[in-house]
């Protein structure tokens, strides 16, 4: 049944969708201290996840699945995967899409939903059981559509945050069972705890331009050419660029990576004539020759 609910997932998706701090030299030791999407785990039965702001007290008896891929070069991750300890009546996956790295996103939680519907509902097999709907969890907006087929009932639910759409998949063998789950979100809540917390930075797509760029250092080209690697970074107020996350490289480009860019300086972003911090999104292509190739992903 497991198997059955990933694989439905990747195709559902499929249609949906498809640390550096400012100084002159890289500080890799500091890189650590700022959240990245794929950091979030399950401790003390909640699954808590810094980057989102999102905590989910596990449902009684459920525990760790077996540990999800590592991102995808579209910026697709597995967050978390969930099942019963005992016999295997349903699954939880809660995964991310990183809007700047695909053709066509969709940050409305419901335009997310229909697509999802959509796809689903050309599936041999499958019912669409509840149509597209938008509804609030714990103070989230979420695009819901719940189907069947093969036996299995199934929720997902779309919300949106730091231009990614987040899901919450869920899978039951009986409708009761379905039911139950989709209660359990009515827990979620917050993964940050006091005041120190950081506010997160302003999500701006297509920043990473020439136009906004006052001066850049390449990475040195290393491991496969024509691979496009995709690359968050925040941008401070100043200018310098506070944290590289590279979602996807070998070990050598991610280090290579995370050094030059450390060291590229932006014009101060600003909105309506106020400094602003920034996070956006850029593809970085090695190509034959030692060039390097810069792009702002697939959404622009």
């Amino acid at each position: 049944m497991r198997r059955v609910c990933r694989l439905g997932m990747r195709a559902c998706l499929a249609s949906v969708l498809v640390c550096v701090l400012t100084s002159v030299t890289w500080q890799p030791g500091l890189a650590a201290e700022m959240p990245r999407p794929e950091d979030g785990s399950v401790a003390d039965g909640v699954y808590a996840n810094r980057y989102f702001d999102l905590s989910y007290p596990v449902p009684a008896g459920w525990t760790h699945d077996l540990v999800g891929p590592p991102p995808s070069a579209g910026g697709y991750y597995v967050l978390a995967s969930l099942v019963p300890s005992g016999p295997p009546t349903g699954s939880i996956l809660i995964a991310a899409q990183d809007s700047f790295f695909v053709a066509a996103p969709l940050d409305d939680p419901e335009a997310a939903a229909r697509a999802f519907a959509a796809s689903i509902a050309k599936v041999d097999g499958m019912t669409i059981d509840r149509p597209p709907t938008a509804v609030a969890l714990a103070g989230r907006a979420f695009g819901r559509v719940d189907f069947s087929g093969v036996g299995l009932w199934r929720s997902t639910f779309f919300t949106q945050t730091r231009c990614h759409l987040v899901s919450f998949n869920l899978t039951a063998n009986s409708p009761e069972r379905l039911a139950a789950l989709v209660r359990t979100l009515e827990r979620l809540g917050a993964a940050r705890t006091g005041t120190a917390e950081p506010v997160d930075p302003t999500c701006l797509k297509g920043h990473a331009t020439a136009e906004n760029l006052l001066s850049k250092v390449d990475p040195m080209p290393t491991g496969p050419a024509f691979t496009p690697i995709p690359v968050r970074i925040v941008v401070g107020r100043n200018g310098g660029v506070e944290h590289v996350h590279v979602i996807r490289a070998t070990r050598e480009q991610r280090h290579g990576i995370e050094v030059a860019l450390g060291q590229w300086k932006f014009k101060p972003p600003a909105i309506e004539g106020r400094a602003i911090e920034i996070e956006t999104g850029l593809l970085i292509e090695f190509r034959a020759g030692g060039a390097v190739t810069y792009s702002t992903g697939g959404g622009h």
